[in-house]
């Protein structure tokens, strides 16, 4: 059976899978909500990277969604003239900033993300940083319609997993519970690792020999 193209179809889906005509069409709705909330936290797929370029106008910390909406997690941080940048906990980067005052506008090192916020040491006023992230994927809607995304296409398998995974407390059936949790972490290990698969292939990563 193919894996369904459409909002509809996921619910009708899932309801098979299910074998249960008991729950409601907003339950149904909720296993599928549910299970994007879930695959939005734990996958970290090829499909979900993303880039972009946020332009730093002042030295306050930026506020990533109103730079980045579909922000869901980071990948990396880069500067074009000093390139990736290391990260330090909020209070390593406090610390830095306490114990060197004066040094805004000094070459950048480190940044950290604390509470939907970039922070950089030393603090930048004025630059570009390359900014590297997962998108947080929109989840299927009746309305407004979204019929398709991320999971539905690329990862359906897990989807269908994490759908019987979220009604899975309702049905009181270890079993199949276990049995779903193992194909659900399956599919993500495999989601999450074909990424470097698609960028890489099978060519070894370079290697710096040292002659002494």
């Amino acid at each position: 059976m193919a894996f369904p193209t459409t909002y509809n179809g996921w619910l009708t889906y899932i309801r098979d899978w299910l074998a249960a005509d008991e729950y409601s069409e907003a339950q149904i709705a909720s296993f599928l909500d549910l299970a994007q909330l879930r695959l939005n936290r734990e996958m970290e797929s090829y499909g979900m990277e993303a880039d972009t370029q946020i332009v730093v106008a002042s030295a306050a910390p930026i506020v990533i969604t109103s730079v980045v909406a579909d922000f869901n997690k980071v990948r990396l941080v880069s500067v074009p003239s000093v390139g990736p940048l290391d990260v330090l906990s909020i209070n390593e980067i406090k610390k830095l900033l306490e114990e060197n005052p004066g040094t805004e506008g000094t070459q950048v090192k480190n940044y950290c993300i604390d509470a939907g916020k970039l922070y950089t040491y030393p603090v930048m006023s004025a630059d570009t940083i390359d900014f590297f992230y997962y998108k947080k994927i929109p989840a299927l809607s009746k309305t407004p319609p979204v019929d398709s995304n991320v999971f539905t296409v690329d990862h359906p398998d897990a989807m269908l997993y994490a759908c019987l995974l979220a009604a899975a407390p309702y049905m009181n059936d270890d079993e199949k519970a276990e049995i779903w949790s193992a194909s659900y972490l399956a599919a993500l290990s495999t989601a999450n690792s074909v990424s470097n698969h698609i960028k890489k292939g099978s060519t070894p990563l370079k290697r710096e020999i040292k002659i002494s």
